[in-house]
């Protein structure tokens, strides 16, 4: 019995180092791995974790008005900082159908929700609730 104990405990310190404790930026950047879909559907992002920044590359996109430049691979979410759950985090975002570079936050909302800001000199230009399509980390 103890010995099991003992197991339970190792594997749950394990599991914390590997995917961070609940609500920190390790646990956030392993919760926010995945494809994301903006809100009017035009535009899926593949949201990756590296170097405790987060990044995005458009996986699938609607052309506008026979606008055939979007590139499948671009990316469009640089350097986001992670900060815990409970803060924004912060970096930039460029949009692929105008080339325009904005100051971007993200903050998580539940499990497959995320409000994200896009700022202009530090005012406010659009507001937009991303839904999780797929995640990375199967849970």
């Amino acid at each position: 019995m103890t010995l099991l104990l003992v197991f339970i405990i190792i594997m749950a310190i394990v599991l914390l180092v590997i995917f961070g404790l609940p609500g920190t930026p390790n646990y956030l950047g392993w919760k926010l791995a995945g494809i994301w879909a903006n809100q009017s559907d035009t535009l899926q992002i593949m949201i990756h974790e590296q170097d405790a920044c987060l990044n995005g590359h458009v996986v699938s996109a609607d052309v506008r008005d026979n606008n055939s430049k979007i590139v499948i691979g671009k990316m469009v979410v640089n350097k986001v900082k992670l900060r815990s759950v409970w803060n924004w985090s912060t970096g930039k975002y460029i949009d692929p159908y105008t080339m325009e570079e904005f100051d971007f936050k993200i903050k998580l909302k539940g499990s497959d929700r995320l409000k994200v800001y896009y700022l202009e000199n530090k005012n406010l230009v659009r507001r937009e609730e991303w839904k999780l399509i797929s995640s990375l980390n199967k849970s």
